[in-house]
């Protein structure tokens, strides 16, 4: 993703602004650094062989922190060639924050649209899971997903959320998620409390299969149509980078949509 984002050369040609540049130049800087800094003792997040949580089902987020002293630099890239750069760490035990920058018409000779401001992702787990009670987490992401267009995305941002998670053995690992969230997205007269339900299933040592259903209770252009109906697959290729590919929308429930939407996602999860 760094590289992908050098190759376009984003820093010297962006004409919306120098503070979008700026922001886009740091994020680039600060994940070069820290990914190089954090091999060493890198865990990637998929399959049985895991060494760390999952933090999203799809869109919506899991009970699911870093672990104390670690950090998880993640890039999106989605339609309109748009791409995404999220960078989240844990400086205390159950604790994560994290900011995210994105835009899309990178390439092209269109303009290049920017989101309004940074995303802000913060949690804290509540409880850990035992036997009988699963985790619980409360947190806020400012984050949506999807091309940024006529003042929102083309998906939510969570906002407030609490979720929880519960893990079980069978045929491998079996994780079911859960939680409720009130976004800040929607203008304050369509505002309205949602909740939404997950299942991740490992398939054999790297890899694991993810099904999000979000009934997007509080964006009337598809909560009319079903709602939201998201897949991914992911896989751990290694030194702690999980490769993630989505298809997203299933019910075709956004405007317009014809076919599934299609996004891809990679994870590098290191230490300090």
């Amino acid at each position: 993703m760094i590289l992908f984002l050098y190759t376009m050369r984003i820093h010297p040609q962006i004409r919306r602004g120098h503070c979008s540049s700026s922001i886009i130049y740091v994020l680039v800087q600060f994940f070069a650094l820290t990914i190089s800094s954090g091999m060493l003792h890198a865990q990637a997040s998929a399959g049985e062989q895991a060494a760390s949580e999952s933090r999203y089902i799809v869109d919506m987020p899991t009970a699911g922190v870093l672990a104390k002293g670690r950090f998880a630099a993640d890039g999106y890239v989605f339609g309109n060639s748009g791409v995404l750069a999220e960078f989240t760490a844990s400086p205390l035990t159950n604790l994560q924050v994290g900011l995210s920058f994105g835009g899309s018409g990178f390439l092209g000779n269109g303009n290049i649209v920017f989101q309004a401001l940074p995303g802000f992702h913060a949690r804290f787990r509540a409880f850990d899971e035992t036997l009988t009670i699963p985790a619980l987490t409360v947190g806020f992401s400012s984050q949506g997903r999807g091309e940024y267009s006529g003042g929102r995305f083309l998906t939510h941002s969570p906002g407030i959320f609490v979720a929880a998670s519960k893990n079980f053995s069978f045929l491998g690992s079996l994780a079911l998620h859960g939680g409720i969230n009130y976004s800040f997205d929607p203008i304050l007269a369509e505002r309205f409390p949602n909740a939404y339900i997950g299942i991740e299933k490992t398939i054999g040592s790297v890899i694991s299969l993810v099904i999000e259903y979000n009934p997007t209770l509080d964006d009337l252009r598809s909560r009319q149509r079903g709602g939201l109906l998201n897949t991914a697959l992911r896989v751990s290729t290694g030194r702690g980078f999980t490769v993630e590919v989505q298809v997203r929308d299933l019910f075709r429930s956004l405007p317009g949509a014809t076919q599934p939407y299609r996004m891809a996602r990679i994870e590098f999860i290191g230490a300090f």
